[in-house]
């Protein structure tokens, strides 16, 4: 059953269509927000499943826990 509302998306690693990756951050403490606030998001990714770098690819959610499989499948 799809989401309703906006077009909601998770990130997955090509190599093995894991969604469990990462990316590098520098954060800064905003005094007058009492939280971190991400400052810059670097471009290099890591998958947790390969352990590797990685590139990340972007795909629509079809339900809360799941996604559409990339064009052409996962490399």
């Amino acid at each position: 059953m799809p989401l309703s509302g906006p077009i909601r998306h998770a990130y997955i690693c090509p190599i093995c269509g894991s969604d469990h990756v990462a990316r590098d951050a520098r954060v800064i403490w905003d005094v007058s927000a009492q939280n971190w606030v991400i400052e810059t998001l670097f471009d290099q990714a890591h998958c947790q499943h390969c352990d590797d770098r990685t590139r990340l690819q972007r795909v629509v959610l079809t339900s809360p826990t799941t996604f559409a499989a990339p064009e052409g499948g996962v490399d």
